[in-house]
């Protein structure tokens, strides 16, 4: 499962604060529950793309939606307290989605990031959706990421892609690359790695 955190800062929390706890927060739990990879951390730059402004995504490779029971019980348990009650007074997340992986996930140390929210067209398949994103290379961008949320838990658009970019010259090709086939996008965006985002 890839569940996916789209978060926001609390009004009057300095950007510096935010970055560290939202690092600690992440490091963390990835470090107490190796069953669960923080693939990206991301923040909205340039102030292109939807709110909220940052998102963390989540791949539990060996679970379902029944990581959902263990989450519980370490919440309720107090045994995240330390990272948890620190993150929720400088962060909110404002929503979460839940999705299938259509593609391996890849962790990537590009500081710049392009993301395409869609919906899939009618009639459209898995196999056409995924082969619609790989052709779509440019200028060394690489697909990072490439999901389909799971029933209705997650916002719309259902889909959500997220390649690298080595540098923001490559937008030119990628945004201008007009979707079409089996997918419609609903809105894009630009992120950059967590701490380096322009406001």
């Amino acid at each position: 499962m890839i569940y996916v955190e789209y978060t926001s800062r609390r009004p009057g929390v300095s950007l510096e604060t935010f970055h560290k706890i939202m690092r600690l927060g992440g490091g963390g739990w990835a470090s107490d529950h190796a069953d669960d990879v923080a693939v990206l951390m991301l923040g909205r730059t340039w102030r292109l793309g939807p709110e909220p402004e940052y998102l963390t995504v989540w791949h539990s490779p060996a679970f379902g939606l029944e990581r959902f029971d263990d989450w519980e019980r370490t919440f309720r348990s107090g045994e995240a307290d330390a990272y948890e009650e620190p993150f929720q007074m400088a962060a909110r997340i404002q929503r979460a989605g839940c999705y299938d992986s259509l593609v391996e996930p890849v962790a990537s140390t590009s500081e710049r990031f392009y993301a395409e929210y869609f919906d899939w067209e009618p009639g459209a398949d898995r196999d056409a959706v995924v082969a619609h994103f790989e052709s779509r290379r440019h200028d060394e961008t690489e697909l990072c990421l490439l999901v389909d949320r799971i029933g209705h838990l997650g916002p719309d658009p259902r889909g959500l892609a997220i390649w690298s970019l080595p540098a923001w010259s490559a937008l030119s090709g990628i945004a201008r690359d007009a979707p079409g086939g089996p997918v419609r996008t609903g809105t894009a965006a630009v992120y950059s790695a967590l701490g380096k985002e322009t406001l």
